[in-house]
């Protein structure tokens, strides 16, 4: 917390109070954990790596706020084939209620739900509490969420979106564990989620989800590669991508904002002011990354 040295303000410039952010209607989808002060401390003690690998210091932070729960509700409202059965969980521990979800799930054949699906659901559902991680398990049709941030519960959220849609869930879910099929559900993930807020023209949540969504896939992908410490080289590329692609998409969104100011224009006018940025951007990136030289050679 940071103090301010200067005078009291007089009544005439005290500025309104703020509005109180609003709360989330309450919903039997949508389910919280009760707060314990040592278990939240020490599950966001140890999502340390996670904060800096994403540089994202609300992962797993064990404590998600009112918006981004809303943000949840309203991406479920918008996705009726999703929302339809899913159980969305907020740093909750309930072993018992999971396995009672696992048993009743009827989408998924019930040989999936004993093998992967039992081992799934325990390690989940037991040391999510501590250990964080937010996911979406297909075998119980729920959505963990330990993170503070709008773009992962909507990524999340976007999982069960796409299973939904999928007319064979269970040998989907186990279809991840060849590589091809993570990567290809999590960018699907990714694209749902970004979608929906180019959808409800959210920029900022846009802008936002590129930058941590692109590294976070970047971790899978990585991993993938085989490489050592591959997940961090993943996220490192992954932040170069998502500083492109939300550079790219600002510069788009500022050129329609002067296009609308000055009057209806051309659409061959406005390509061409949308090409002419991103030449500019393009430029400056690789002067950034690695000089005029780096850039010649590039091209």
């Amino acid at each position: 917390m940071f103090l301010a040295f200067c005078g009291p303000a007089s009544p005439a410039e005290e500025a309104d109070p703020p509005a109180p952010v609003p709360q989330p209607q309450p919903s039997a989808q949508i389910e919280r954990g009760r707060p314990v002060w040592l278990l939240d401390a020490l599950g966001n003690l140890l999502s340390l790596p996670k904060k800096l690998i994403l540089l994202n210091r609300k992962v797993d932070s064990h404590s998600v706020s009112p918006k981004t729960e809303q943000a949840l509700q309203a991406f479920l409202a918008a996705h009726p084939e999703a929302a339809k059965d899913v159980k969305v969980r907020i740093n909750q521990w309930t072993p018992v209620g999971e396995f009672r979800r696992l048993a009743q799930n009827k989408r998924i054949e019930w040989y999936f739900r004993i093998f992967p699906g039992i081992l799934t659901t325990l390690f989940s559902s037991v040391t999510g509490r501590i250990l964080g991680g937010d996911h979406y398990n297909p075998y119980t049709n729920t959505i963990h969420l330990f993170s503070d941030d709008t773009a992962i519960a909507l990524h999340e959220a976007g999982h069960a979106v796409d299973f939904a849609r999928n007319p064979f869930p269970g040998l989907y879910a186990v279809g991840r564990i060849l590589v091809p099929v993570e990567l290809s559900q999590e960018q699907t993930a990714s694209d749902i989620a970004i979608q929906h807020l180019k959808e409800n023209k959210d920029r900022e949540g846009e802008l936002h989800a590129y930058q941590t969504l692109y590294p976070a896939f970047g971790t899978y992908a990585g991993d993938a590669a085989g490489l050592p410490y591959g997940n961090y080289i993943g996220a490192g590329v992954g932040h170069v991508m998502g500083f492109w692609q939300r550079h790219e998409r600002r510069l788009g969104y500022q050129a329609l904002d002067e296009a609308r100011v000055g009057g209806t224009v051309r659409n061959d006018e406005l390509s061409r002011t949308l090409l002419a940025r991103r030449e500019e951007s393009r430029v400056t990136l690789l002067e950034t990354l690695g000089g005029k030289h780096d850039q010649a050679r590039l091209e």
